[in-house]
């Protein structure tokens, strides 16, 4: 007796296809969490950034012009100046004391040289308002008291050089030590006086970029030991000269320096202002992919993840332009977009910029 194979072969076709449609159900759509920032219009800035040192804006010597003994001067609350210490220009630093110099001046002498002069003038006004001088002694005495107060003017000026004096307001810096043996020569530097309300730093511009400096332009200025302090500063010189050897030319750029945080010597980074544009559309730059030789984003839009391709324009480290390819409001996606395909399951976590940003 023959088996019945049809009805076997079709209970077998019903197992197989109900295998099938179990498989199916469990097909599940990946859905991937991003956060969203709306696109929205600001200002953008280009920038040449480079780095270099600080000098005080303006310095000055502190110089003995005298051999002799050096002395420190106390100011009113009895202090002797040590580095750091602040004066203002005009005010009295030291002293030098040099028996040698003072009696090589011999004011005594010319002192006294002044009033024979004058005696002598005395005298000849007298005899001639009695007719028994002429004019021309007159006239010759008068010239012999000029010359004796011009020999204690004279006198003065150089015994003031035992006097030491500030230069400028500022600073005291690099201050000569002192003891009651210390003999210093003539026109010899004891101290360095700075001013560093503002300060200087000379950078090194590339060729390439020099085109794009110009004087005035703004330069925001920072130092690792502040780095959420922000100085501004502006390009002061332009050296016009280019250096062979490096290939750079040589600009200065004068900081203000509020609250003398910035000291002479210290390292910065400079970002000079080269380009600014206002009211435009300002995404960070982390945000573009490169696909397919072309720059795209992610926008969210109903539960899914749309690719865009978009024209950028100016750019700096952080944030770029987008001339073309987004709309002011767009739900642009700024996490988890690196491995996104366009209708890509996506479910909105919050709202926020990309990782590593002050949102």
């Amino acid at each position: 007796m023959k088996s019945p194979q049809f009805p076997l072969l079709f209970l077998l076709m019903l197992m197989v296809g109900g295998c099938e449609v179990q498989t199916d159900e469990r097909v599940i759509d990946l859905v991937v969490p991003v956060t969203v920032q709306p696109v929205a219009r600001g200002i953008i800035e280009s920038f040449v950034s480079t780095t270099g040192s600080l000098r005080a804006s303006r310095s000055a010597d502190i110089l003995v012009e005298v051999r002799g003994n050096l002395f420190y001067v106390e100011d009113v609350s009895g202090k002797k100046p040590v580095e750091g210490t602040r004066v203002d220009e005009g005010a009295h630093i030291a002293r030098i004391e040099s028996e040698e110099y003072v009696n090589g001046i011999r004011q005594e002498s010319r002192q006294l040289g002044l009033e024979n002069a004058q005696n002598n003038l005395a005298e000849k006004q007298a005899l001639f308002d009695e007719g028994l001088a002429v004019a021309s002694e007159v006239q010759a005495a008068k010239r012999t008291v000029a010359d004796a107060e011009s020999d204690i003017t004279d006198a003065q000026i150089q015994l003031g050089k035992l006097n030491v004096y500030a230069p400028l307001s500022g600073y005291m810096t690099a201050l000569v030590d002192t003891t009651e043996e210390t003999i210093v020569e003539a026109n010899t530097v004891i101290g360095q006086v700075v001013d560093y309300r503002q300060v200087i730093t000379d950078l090194k511009i590339p060729n390439s970029q020099m085109p794009y400096i110009d004087l005035g332009q703004e330069v925001r200025v920072i130092n690792y030991a502040f780095r959420d302090q922000v100085f501004i500063g502006a390009v002061s010189v332009l050296d016009p000269t280019l250096d062979p050897t490096t290939r750079t030319f040589r600009i200065e750029v004068t900081i203000n320096n509020p609250g003398l945080v910035l000291r002479p010597g210290m390292f910065i980074k400079a970002d000079i202002v080269v380009e600014q544009r206002a009211d435009i559309i300002v995404i960070p730059k982390q945000l573009v992919l490169s696909r397919q030789n072309r720059s795209v984003v992610f926008v969210e839009e109903e539960g899914r993840a749309q690719q865009r391709n978009i024209e950028t324009g100016l750019s700096n480290d952080l944030m770029v332009e987008v001339i073309a390819g987004l709309s002011e409001g767009e739900r642009l996606i700024t996490r988890n977009f690196e491995t996104l395909r366009s209708r890509t399951q996506v479910r909105v976590t919050g709202e926020g910029g990309p990782r590593g940003m002050n949102n």
